[in-house]
């Protein structure tokens, strides 16, 4: 018998002027993925949508320490983008697991209790006013990086990753 779950995946900028459209090369960017932005816009994140958040993911350290400066309790269920798909790794499937949040407890466990920013590898700069083939750069690395996590947080995939 298949289970299945609702994640609800919201994005919001740690440094943005709330309801500004998407940029004209990450609209150009994201139609390689199938993905239309051309009606989005940027929301500022808050304080709301972080005491809301199971699991919260950061492109850059200084996004991350944005984040905990909001809500310092939040810091534990943050991470940087390649510092889940990392951890992911090194932890419990999320199906072997009493609750979504057992999984981020295990993941912040996986940093070995300290309350570091993840490595510098992990971070996934913000091509924001760079040339367009940053945007794609950019984009391959956070596709790569969501089908994991997608794999990650899928159940029936975790029993064979």
């Amino acid at each position: 018998m298949k289970t299945s779950s609702e994640i609800e995946v919201l994005s919001a900028g740690t440094n943005v002027k709330s309801n500004s459209s998407a940029t004209e090369e990450a609209i150009k960017v994201m139609e390689n993925f199938e993905i239309d932005l051309s009606d989005h816009m940027t929301h500022l994140l808050s304080k709301g949508t972080i005491e809301k958040a199971g699991l919260i993911i950061a492109m850059t350290r200084p996004h991350e320490l944005s984040i905990s400066k909001i809500q310092q309790k939040a810091r534990s269920r943050t991470f940087l983008a390649g510092e889940i798909v990392r951890l992911g790794s090194q932890v419990s499937k999320l199906g072997e697991l009493p609750s979504f949040s057992s999984w981020v407890e295990e993941l912040h466990s996986a940093r070995g209790g300290h309350m570091t920013s993840g490595r510098a590898g992990d971070e996934v700069l913000d091509p924001f006013d760079k040339p367009l083939e940053e945007y794609e750069k950019v984009a391959m690395r956070l596709n790569g990086i969501c089908e994991v996590l997608c794999k990650l947080l899928t159940s029936d995939v975790n029993k064979n990753l």
